[in-house]
């Protein structure tokens, strides 16, 4: 696929569907990432979103798993394996309803709980805890992307479960028994 390298606000700005241009002889789609900076708290040399390039302006089509990529001053190949796109947008409104039904969830739930208070995963429905697994495991690894000398942004990153990164088949299999609305 097509890639180019964006200043890290822009990134973002995509993310969050603002209106963001992009001046270079492409049309289609696109896969953008943060250019390397050391801006605090931003991403840096991460693949972060797939796009639709129409006459200049940047129209999110899926956000990605965020992976390592070298900043590039022109249009440059990557390989589509390594693309591997998200089910939600996690900076949209979608994410906040993933997050409001597990907490709708716990305020509900009766059953029995552990030492810690948390609520055994078993009996938490799939349709509720494999959108909040993704979601995990995508902060995870996008905080390793982050400019953050004094780990306060990793701080900030709290894990709904004790989770490890997921593979790929796992992420798979996941987005197959699961339909997230």
């Amino acid at each position: 696929m097509k890639a180019f390298s964006i200043t890290p606000q822009d990134l973002l700005s995509v993310f969050l569907g603002q209106k963001t241009s992009l001046m270079v002889p492409y049309t289609g789609q696109l896969l953008i990432a943060a250019n390397k900076n050391d801006q605090r708290h931003l991403p840096s040399e991460m693949a972060g979103a797939i796009v639709e390039i129409q006459e200049n302006q940047l129209t999110l089509v899926s956000l990605v798993h965020p992976f390592k990529i070298a900043s590039e001053a022109q249009l440059f190949e990557v390989d589509n394996q390594l693309i591997q796109r998200e089910p939600v947008n996690w900076f949209g409104p979608q994410a906040l309803v993933i997050e409001k039904k597990m907490s709708d969830f716990a305020k509900n739930y009766d059953g029995p709980r552990p030492k810690n208070g948390g609520i055994p995963r078993n009996y938490i429905p799939n349709e509720i805890a494999a959108p909040i697994i993704l979601s995990d495991d995508y902060w995870q690894t996008y905080a390793q992307f982050v400019n953050d000398p004094d780990g306060s942004f990793a701080a900030q990153i709290k894990p709904m479960f004790d989770t490890f990164l997921i593979t790929n088949k796992m992420r798979d299999k996941q987005l197959c028994d699961v339909k997230i609305d």
